[in-house]
């Protein structure tokens, strides 16, 4: 039989169920409550918390050596998210920006959004290096095939039952978080610059208008 004492300091080092537990509602520890839906840029917040999210735990993998062989679903899942986020956000802003019709629309397929993100891109700064967004429209390809519809790293096998990462037995977590690194420079970059184009778009509207 569990002794008294045992189970007294199991209840207490144990985390357990509570009746009447909320998941989402505000503190009085204030530092610990995070904003959401304050305005701003949404879809910047979002793709800055997935890459922040991924970046964290490629990181502690690093720090620790451990725990590689499960983290790699979550880094890799967050790191695609990102992408995802990112290449949308950039087509809609790129829209907005070029006065174009808005034909966003809600898609997983990288590559499809990456087409789309190119042409904005080349359109904004007709003189970019094609080698750079070839670059990036490369690893693109790759994670989308490895990836195409953002479910490989979210569960082990499909509606089928067929296994969601069959042709991969290792992927180097430092590689994989050097590579985001250089695709996310080239697109932070871009984002930046279209959104003070934006800016500065709608000012001299308001200025004309007014």
């Amino acid at each position: 039989h569990m002794s008294t004492e045992n189970t007294d300091k199991d209840e207490k080092s144990v985390p357990w169920p509570k009746a009447g537990d909320i998941l989402f509602q505000s503190g009085d520890d204030w530092w610990h409550n995070a904003c959401v839906n304050h305005g701003g840029h949404p879809w910047e917040l979002y793709a800055a918390g997935y890459k922040d999210a991924a970046d964290i735990l490629a990181e502690r993998v690093f720090e620790t050596q451990r725990h590689a062989d499960f983290l790699i679903y979550p880094i890799a899942f967050l790191y695609r998210h990102y992408l995802e986020l990112r290449l949308k956000e950039i087509i809609v802003a790129g829209q907005a920006l070029l006065d174009q019709t808005p034909d966003f629309k809600h898609v997983h397929q990288l590559e499809r959004l990456w087409r789309s993100c190119r042409k904005i891109l080349e359109e904004v700064w007709p003189g970019s290096p094609a080698g750079d967004l070839d670059a990036v429209e490369d690893c693109i390809r790759q994670f989308s095939k490895v990836d195409p519809q953002s479910m490989s790293f979210r569960y082990p096998a499909t509606k089928d039952g067929k296994a969601t990462l069959p042709n991969l037995e290792h992927i180097n977590i430092r590689n994989l978080h050097e590579v985001l690194a250089r695709i996310s420079s080239l697109l932070e970059g871009a984002s930046t610059g279209i959104s003070v184009y934006l800016d500065d778009k709608c000012s001299m509207e308001r200025d004309y208008s007014g």
